[in-house]
């Protein structure tokens, strides 16, 4: 899945997202030298600070879905050894596959503990990049909240510049406002970018709350639709069987090594609990 085909499939998205962490940097920039000239007359300090801080978030996503996208979940390479308890058949592939393992048709092969294909990125999440997915999630949100904050007086002089329509046409449809000639280029593309900014954060931030959930309770969205806890091994161990040795560490650095408990075949599961005596019997 990391080889040619992953290429055609992932090679475009990957790019836009690179295009679009420049743009969101270039005008945080933009934005930051702007204000640095405007608040004061006196001569101002460059802001390395707020513009360290969105490139390390940025570097940070970046790097995170480069190594999504290469690290491989599938069962290509892994050898199974046979059926065992809970295995399936896949027909497509041909073959017994462990628990947890799904066949994704998007990439035309089973993935081990899948969660789901990832559109965008043209990979699915799964046992080996869970943690570079959810790593993703968490500085893409931030560093999308961190221009929609450094946005938010861009809008403000924007809002009080216009008639109320104009202004709305302009946060919503910066494309029509533009080719209607209503606003110049600067204007829309700081509409453009906020927009952009607004959308992806909410967007990033309802599927991180929603996989940080699913990480601590130790499902997949399968499992989770289903109300299959089985795998449920309390919230330390689970963030530990998706995130490795070092969860604690790994949202930090997408390099630091944090070697995953497990091989992605075999997952603890709980043991038969003793049922209770009914209440009659009970002193």
């Amino acid at each position: 899945m990391a080889g040619r085909g992953w290429g055609r499939r992932a090679l475009v998205p990957v790019c836009v997202g690179a295009f679009l962490g420049a743009a969101l940097v270039v005008e945080v920039l933009a934005v930051l030298l702007q204000r640095r000239r405007t608040e004061s007359e006196e001569p101002r300090p460059f802001p390395l600070l707020p513009l360290g801080a969105l490139l390390f978030l940025v570097g940070n996503a970046l790097e995170n879905a480069r190594r999504f996208v290469t690290a491989s979940p599938s069962t290509r390479g892994v050898m199974l050894a046979g059926a065992g308890q809970g295995w399936d058949y896949c027909y497509t592939c041909q073959t017994h596959v462990p628990p947890r393992c799904g066949h994704c048709f998007a990439c035309n092969v089973c993935v081990l503990r899948r969660d789901h294909h990832c559109t965008l990125l043209g990979q699915c999440v799964g046992y080996q990049n869970y943690r570079y997915f959810m790593c993703l999630l968490l500085h893409s949100s931030l560093a999308l909240l961190f221009g929609c904050v450094l946005n938010v007086g861009v809008v403000a002089s924007v809002l009080q510049g216009g008639h109320p329509a104009q202004t709305i046409l302009l946060l919503v449809l910066p494309w029509l406002m533009l080719l209607m000639g209503q606003v110049d280029i600067v204007a829309f593309c700081y509409a453009f970018v906020t927009d952009a900014c607004v959308v992806g954060f909410l967007f990033s931030t309802g599927f991180l709350l929603f996989h940080s959930l699913l990480a601590v309770r130790g499902q997949t969205t399968k499992e989770w639709f289903e109300g299959d806890r089985q795998y449920d091994m309390g919230w330390r161990d689970n963030l530990r069987e998706v995130l490795g040795e070092r969860w604690y560490l790994v949202w930090f650095l997408p390099f630091l090594a944090s070697p995953l408990p497990g091989d992605g075949i075999t997952f603890k599961t709980k043991g038969p609990r003793a049922e209770s005596p009914p209440r009659s019997l009970r002193l």
